[in-house]
């Protein structure tokens, strides 16, 4: 569902090839989702069949020549209601953090610290990646703000949480 509606909706602001998704999908939305960009082409295949986009062949060269999608009527349909359902969804976060701490009386704690360390590492990447991106997107439309504003405050609540939980295990408390 969620790459059907990624393609849909870059393919909403203007027609584009197969690669310019991928592209799209790594350096604006990797971040935010674990969508892998292999599937892009699968992905696009399976849509069309469905009458969502369409193809056009396009020469580039001599010899060389790419598709470049857009979207139908009937995808624009398909879209809006992917859309409401992404914003009305019940499905909650999931993080595979939680399932380590299930277990966690079955880890030696003098292990896990490192682990919890790097964690809190590649969140205050991720963090400052949110910061920067925000300067580019000053006067972006509000909806790229909310975007990234609600990423950071879920970063900067699962890093307080890991700090947290580095103090319990050390104290022994878990």
């Amino acid at each position: 569902m969620i790459q059907k509606l990624i393609i849909l909706g870059f393919l909403k602001k203007n027609p584009a090839s197969g690669y310019d998704i991928k592209k799209f999908t790594n350096k604006e939305l990797g971040v935010f989702s674990e969508i892998g960009s292999q599937s892009v082409y699968y992905s696009l295949k399976k849509i069309e069949k469905e009458g969502l986009i369409k193809k056009k062949e396009q020469k580039t060269g001599k010899y060389l020549k790419k598709f470049i999608y857009s979207i139908t009527v009937k995808g624009e349909k398909v879209f809006l209601d992917l859309c409401k359902k992404a914003l009305s969804s019940r499905r909650r976060p999931f993080i595979e953090l939680d399932i380590a701490l299930y277990f966690l009386p079955f880890l030696d704690k003098k292990e896990i610290i490192p682990s919890l360390r790097l964690r809190l590492r590649f969140l205050e990447s991720v963090k400052k990646w949110l910061i920067s991106k925000g300067e580019e997107l000053k006067k972006a439309p509000k909806n790229l703000t909310l975007l990234l504003e609600h990423h950071f405050k879920l970063v900067t609540a699962e890093k307080n949480f890991l700090q947290d939980m580095i103090m319990a295990v050390k104290n022994e408390e878990i």
